[in-house]
């Protein structure tokens, strides 16, 4: 008899999912979405003194949000190891005692999220390290190469956009095949949720279908746009056959993940017709 007793397979309903989620741990890889703070604090009782007034696609919403969501949401989103919430801190040493069981993270097709990083200010570009920028986007690609694999294995917090100070994401020290391993399977047996940004309406669903609640209009809007943001895939020419093989690896064992929840729990393009509804609708 083989029992599976991954995170994702814990209990059977959705509010008993969650609960067992609880306190969540949102790893939150810098351009990989944002918004999705947003459809955690609406899951089923993770935010019960959430202002009546608070208004999510206001311009200044998601500040508010990081600066309140310990007082606003007690018990549901893990403290440890972070500076505020939505920054873009390491796992490290923290994934036994906070992140297994409770990660949730969105990951991205690595060459895209490279690319819109350098767009949004060059995001974990180690200034504080160079002294300067990055030259092109080659440059820039070569040292944020493993952004993903190096945030689920080292320790160290990342604040905001992460030029100025050391941060997982930025390195520089590329990331090691064992790491490459490690993050991986931290990724299959520790997160409760994985989702892919290029899904991101299928993902969206996906977290509704583990978790309840109901989809709201909210849960697909785009809150932090860069400068050069598209909802089409960015041309990668100018990587001049760059990969980031790390990141690309993680990747890989991600889209697995996704279509074995997708799986589990009966989620279909036909199956989220409800949730698209529910969203339209406003409810």
């Amino acid at each position: 008899l083989v029992v599976d007793t991954s995170p994702h397979n814990v209990l059977g309903q959705p509010a008993a999912r969650l609960q067992a989620a609880r306190p969540v741990a949102w790893v939150h890889v810098p351009k990989c979405g944002s918004s999705l703070a947003i459809a955690l604090i609406y899951l089923p009782g993770m935010c019960p003194l959430l202002p009546s007034n608070y208004v999510s696609t206001e311009p200044d919403s998601l500040a508010h949000l990081i600066s309140n969501v310990d007082e606003w949401c007690p018990g549901s989103f893990s403290s440890e190891g972070r500076a505020t919430f939505q920054d873009h801190s390491g796992v490290g040493q923290l994934y036994a005692t906070s992140i297994q069981g409770h990660g949730i993270i969105m990951l991205r097709q690595p060459e895209q999220r490279i690319i819109s990083a350098w767009y949004y200010n060059q995001h974990s570009w180690p200034y504080w390290l160079y002294k300067r920028w990055a030259t092109d986007l080659l440059e820039f690609a070569q040292v944020l190469s493993g952004c993903a694999v190096r945030m689920l294995t080292r320790d160290g917090i990342g604040e905001k956009e992460g030029q100025f100070s050391p941060t997982p994401c930025g390195g520089p020290e590329p990331a090691t095949a064992a790491e490459v391993v490690l993050a991986k399977q931290r990724l299959r047996e520790g997160f409760v949720f994985v989702g892919l940004t290029e899904e991101w309406d299928m993902s969206i669903c996906l977290l509704h279908a583990a978790f309840g609640g109901d989809c709201r209009a909210s849960d697909f809007a785009n809150d932090r746009p860069g400068t050069n943001s598209t909802d089409s895939f960015y041309d990668t020419s100018e990587l001049m056959g760059f990969r980031d093989v790390p990141d690309g690896a993680l990747y890989e064992e991600a889209s697995e993940i996704f279509a074995e929840q997708r799986l589990r729990y009966g989620v279909s393009h036909d199956a989220c017709q409800l949730c698209y509804q529910q969203a339209l609708s406003g409810k």
